[in-house]
């Protein structure tokens, strides 16, 4: 029962998506099915089963309809009678099966799609009148959106891809607006609209425009769940809706101090590797000029031997270029390794769990910077920091190239956390497991291990996939081939910025990456020898602005 539904006199649960049948025309003559993947858990019954009951009971709607028990028969019969004749061929039952099979029947590539975008309603819409306040900005957020996904712990503690902060809501000014107006990050302000007011601390924001001020909705919850529940605040009494879309400029917009301050969960200060080469950019002309622009190579000598791979040797690519910091790899990799939500009190402190973490940074003048984002993980080194400090022998390196954590043999030293530059591994300080309740113990990946409280956790290139992969390879009697094998991460990027692959293939798509020019390792100075490599971000200008430290851009890491 949401914020709806207590004011409401009957209730009628929803399935969820997952548990019904459905379907789609994503074009004109090209059509998806939506097949259920679980029985019903609770006492729910689907929308579409609801309207055929109304039907049936006002004994109206079409036969096809009245003579369905089910949706899942009406929905076949649909297809039989209006999609089949369209696309189909042969007979109904193997047309069926083909479809259930794809997922869709038709050419999606050859369709016209029915999406349009109507830009005649956004034609003679007028700037907004000149005032002596603010413009109030409201707006969703990529995480829980409008306030729908509030209850997933997961996507709270995601951090914003631009600000990095979670578990709240705030309000974003410039840098100069925060100048002027005497306050910094966290100060708590109260911000007024005609009569209505509330209060939030403040995230200043590089290139947000003096006179905006920008809050995020979705938040100040009070029947979403017991995540949900008074997480931030609601910003919608301030809603003004209008030609303009979720913009308040017609009332005066009033900023006041309260002159004190509110932590926010901001993950961008945490696990720093400031004043090396991290990021690397370059200009197009410089590019053109020198493809490795910019790139810092460093000579470097190892007294080791150095490993030898026989079979594979396991790698990743990222490119920057493409990367956009949806953070959509984030969550992808903490469903797929049960990784543990800590909660904000956490995060403040800089335990969050994440193996996966994408850092921001800025670059440019403050009022307009150029904005990079680079994900990182474990490096998988081939000269690994931790392995050779570890008193238990709980990290150590695989035939594969593979750096392991045996969870059983470690002790919570921390030694190696200490001695890894990219600082990529995360402490469990609690037994957060024990807190999973019913039927959230559903989402664990039954194939991956659940961590208890005590040992040091880290990206493990998802080795359940590798073995799942090479044993399905080994029974079918053929070698793998490059692709096979994909990371939670890649498989969930939607800009394909990730590669991941079997270095001892020299026509791997990863090993063609590691030869590229643009391609370089991450802190090369450490000669750690990471098997991660990236991909240096190019733009589409003369000159890269100089990169501005913390404090000369929005008082937190730059």
């Amino acid at each position: 029962q949401d914020e709806t539904g207590v004011n409401a006199d009957y209730i009628l649960p929803d399935n969820h998506q997952l548990e019904t049948w459905g379907d789609v025309e994503l074009g004109d003559g090209f059509y998806a099915i939506q097949q259920p993947t679980i029985r019903p858990m609770y006492d729910t019954r689907s929308f579409q089963l609801t309207l055929m009951t109304w039907a049936y009971l006002a004994n109206r709607g079409p036969k096809r309809l009245l003579a369905s028990e089910t949706y899942h028969d009406y929905l076949r019969g649909y297809w039989r009678d209006e999609v089949h004749s369209k696309v189909g061929g042969g007979s109904f039952d193997n047309f069926w099966k083909d479809a259930l099979q794809k997922g869709h029947v038709g050419n999606g590539e050859t369709t016209n799609s029915a999406r349009t975008a109507n830009t005649a309603s956004r034609t003679g819409i007028k700037a907004p009148a000149k005032n002596s306040g603010y413009e109030l900005v409201l707006y969703p957020t990529v995480a829980i959106g409008d306030g729908t996904h509030a209850n997933n712990a997961w996507l709270q503690e995601l951090p914003d891809p631009v600000t990095k902060i979670c578990w709240d809501n705030y309000a974003s000014l410039s840098v100069a607006t925060a100048k002027k107006l005497n306050v910094s990050h966290s100060s708590l302000i109260e911000i007024s609209l005609g009569s209505k007011k509330i209060q939030l601390p403040v995230h200043v924001q590089p290139g947000l425009h003096d006179d905006v001020v920008a809050i995020a909705v979705g938040y100040g919850r009070t029947h979403a769940g017991k995540v949900g529940n008074e997480v931030g605040v609601n910003a919608y009494p301030l809603m003004t809706w209008s030609d303009k879309g979720w913009i308040a400029s017609g009332q005066k917009v009033e900023i006041t101090s309260l002159g004190r301050m509110q932590p926010l969960a901001v993950t961008q200060a945490h696990h720093s590797m400031e004043g090396r080469q991290i990021v690397v950019e370059a200009g197009l002309d410089d590019f053109k000029k020198n493809a490795g622009a910019n790139i810092q190579r460093h000579h470097t000598w190892n007294i080791w031997s150095g490993h030898q791979y026989n079979g594979h040797k396991w790698a990743m690519a990222i490119d920057l270029n493409t990367c956009t910091g949806c953070s959509a790899c984030v969550i992808a990799c903490q469903s797929e390794n049960n990784t543990a939500v800590v909660g904000k009190k956490y995060v403040l402190q800089g335990r969050e769990m994440h193996w996966l973490r994408i850092d921001r940074y800025y670059s440019g003048d403050a009022s307009n910077p150029s904005v990079v984002f680079q994900p990182v993980m474990c490096q998988h080194c081939d000269n690994a920091p931790c392995e050779t400090v570890c008193p238990v022998l709980a990290t150590v390196h695989s035939a594969e190239g593979l750096n392991e954590m045996i969870y059983n043999r470690c002790v919570g030293t921390r030694y190696c956390s200490n001695n890894c530059p990219y600082k990529v591994r995360r402490f469990n300080w609690f037994n957060f497991t024990k807190k999973i309740e019913k039927p959230l113990h559903l989402a664990l990946n039954p194939d991956v291990t659940v961590r208890m409280r005590g040992v040091m956790e880290k990206c493990t290139f998802c080795v359940q996939r590798i073995k799942e992969v090479k044993n399905k390879a080994r029974v079918e009697a053929r070698p793998l081939k490059d692709g096979d094998i994909k990371t939670a991460c890649q498989t969930a990027c939607p800009a394909e910025a990730i590669v991941f692959g079997d270095m001892n293939n020299p026509d791997s798509e990863v090993a063609k990456r590691f030869k590229n020019e643009r391609s370089y390792a991450l802190l090369e100075e450490w000669h750690a020898a990471p098997s991660v490599r990236y991909q240096s971000k190019i733009r589409n200008n003369d000159k890269v602005p100089a990169k501005k430290s913390a404090h000369e851009t929005s008082g937190e890491h730059a």
